[in-house]
């Protein structure tokens, strides 16, 4: 079904499609895999041993915690409970990395990995 943009279903088919999707904070945007499907790379970076951060990058690790915590409160709120369990894994990854480079003392060489 083609659905006109500026007529009365535009948003309604829009939602429809949202409907159907996760979505997980990523820093420059929001996975849009489908809830059903489990993705083996939801924000790997941040499980992934090779992954490399600094303090520098607080700021964003932060930020992207708290839109996390934005979804995780409004799946909750609309009862997504796969949703909720999704992004609860990618705050504690976020709550690690976090933890790691505010205890590391150096910004000039503080490199945290996710091991």
């Amino acid at each position: 079904m083609i659905v006109d943009p500026a007529g009365p279903l535009a948003e309604a088919a829009w939602a429809n499609q949202r409907l159907g999707r996760a979505i997980q904070a990523l820093p420059n945007g929001f996975c849009g895999l489908p809830v059903q499907q489990a993705c083996p790379h939801a924000n790997a970076c941040l499980t992934c041993p090779t992954f490399l951060t600094t303090v520098e990058f607080l700021p964003r690790h932060r930020a992207q915690r708290d839109q996390t915590l934005r979804i995780i409160t409004a799946a909750e709120a609309c009862g997504q409970g796969r949703l909720a369990e999704m992004n609860r894994q990618v705050l504690a990854n976020l709550d690690r990395v976090i933890t790691s480079l505010q205890a590391d003392g150096d910004p000039t060489d503080t490199v945290a990995d996710a091991g």
